[in-house]
């Protein structure tokens, strides 16, 4: 799984995983890293020059990417 907010494992068309936990190229469940490190957040930074924090899972609620993508998805509903 590829870890992007929105994307389903079966229509991914990543072929290598990410780990959900260190952002390593394998799947989160062989993870063995001690290191915690947000897939989403660590391609956001590089991506767009943005100083997100890192030590958080891709999972993480307090994920500030997960925040940005939340808010931005309810920018484009009218409630």
């Amino acid at each position: 799984m590829c870890q992007v907010f929105g994307h389903l494992a079966k229509y991914c068309k990543d072929v290598r995983p990410t780990c959900g936990s260190c952002a390593g190229r394998h799947e989160t469940r062989r993870c063995r890293s001690r290191q915690i490190v947000c897939a989403n957040c660590s391609d956001y930074n590089y991506c767009y020059g943005k100083e997100f924090e890192i030590s958080d899972k891709a999972s993480d609620n307090s994920c500030s990417c997960y925040h940005h993508e939340v808010a931005a998805y309810r920018r484009t509903r009218d409630y």
